[in-house]
């Protein structure tokens, strides 16, 4: 091997080992670190959290209040209700657009 390629295989080699350090970090902070935490600790989320905490000086703005001593997505609000009416909801229109093609057609859907 010539002396460039095996100096340029060492820079992708070292290239490689600190991306893998960075991978290797990233993987241990997702387990603690809310991702929607910005580095100014605000709260990005386009969704209600019941980490958010309003900013004294700017009610607008949120700041995430997850401290990291656990396991932040079961923070997320969930409405299972909500989830249940709008299952409902997508099986009546499947039902109904099935009969409206079923009157077009004079025979029934294929399934």
């Amino acid at each position: 091997m010539s002396a460039d390629r095996q100096a340029f295989q060492e820079r992708l080699d070292r290239i490689g080992q600190i991306f893998s350090d960075l991978v290797e970090h990233a993987e241990v902070s997702s387990r603690t670190r809310c991702p929607y935490r910005d580095r100014h600790d605000l709260c990005t989320a386009l969704f209600r959290c019941r980490n958010q905490l309003a900013s004294p000086s700017d009610p607008d703005q949120l700041s995430c209040g997850h401290d990291g001593t656990f396991d932040y997505r079961t923070a997320w609000e969930a409405h299972p209700r909500a989830r249940v009416r709008a299952k409902e909801k997508i099986e009546n229109i499947k039902r109904e657009a099935e009969s409206r093609r079923e009157d077009r057609s004079g025979k029934a859907a294929p399934r």
